[in-house]
């Protein structure tokens, strides 16, 4: 499996995630946008966008010597455990998020809509509270971002209307039908 990285990688085909979403170019170009953002404005160590499933979509930040593939694996499934417990208790809402406080730096862990995971790492001297809020402004705009129709499929309905309307001004009472046998007309006319 190819982990996406801070090349064009997401730029030039649609990612097909497990959980069934498909990530268009342009998505992925908007999605790069925000992490970017997130990297200079919290400021952030490491982030990671996955799916629910674990399949990484993103990774931008320092990352090596981390297995991203655990990682994200890892980084889905603690996302599920803590909705689940906030579900039983009876505190479950829209983008929470999850922080582990360490030493030197600070994890945060929040769903992005339905579809997407995202960590982020910081500096333990970053306020908590100004990470939390870009965190939580990231994730929203990650949602919106694969929720929103892709260039690539407005461009596809838009082409695919314009073909439909030809259709039907060729079916219609001008029709195929009518303009052929108007053509045979003026020919046997003649």
């Amino acid at each position: 499996m190819t982990i996406p990285n801070e090349s064009a990688d997401m730029y030039n085909s649609v990612i097909a995630l497990r959980s069934g979403l498909n990530i268009y170019p342009s998505q992925g170009r908007a999605i790069d946008r925000v992490l970017l953002d997130m990297l200079q404005n919290i400021p952030a160590h490491f982030v990671l966008l996955c799916d629910v499933s674990g399949q990484i979509v993103a990774i931008r930040g320092e990352h090596s010597g981390l297995d991203p593939l655990a990682l994200g694996a890892l980084t889905a499934s603690d996302l599920a455990a803590s909705q689940e417990i906030a579900r039983i208790l009876g505190e479950y809402q829209a983008y929470q998020i999850a922080l582990r406080e360490g030493q030197n730096s600070n994890i945060f862990v929040a769903g992005a809509g339905l579809y997407l995971a995202l960590l982020v790492q910081v500096d333990a001297s970053v306020p908590l509270g100004w990470a939390r809020m870009l965190i939580l402004k990231s994730a929203k705009q990650l949602a919106s971002i694969v929720d929103t129709v892709p260039d690539e499929l407005k461009n596809a309905s838009e082409h695919q209307n314009a073909m439909q309307q030809e259709v039907d001004v060729l079916s219609g009472d001008d029709g195929l039908a009518d303009l052929f046998g108007d053509a045979l007309d003026d020919l046997w006319s003649e």
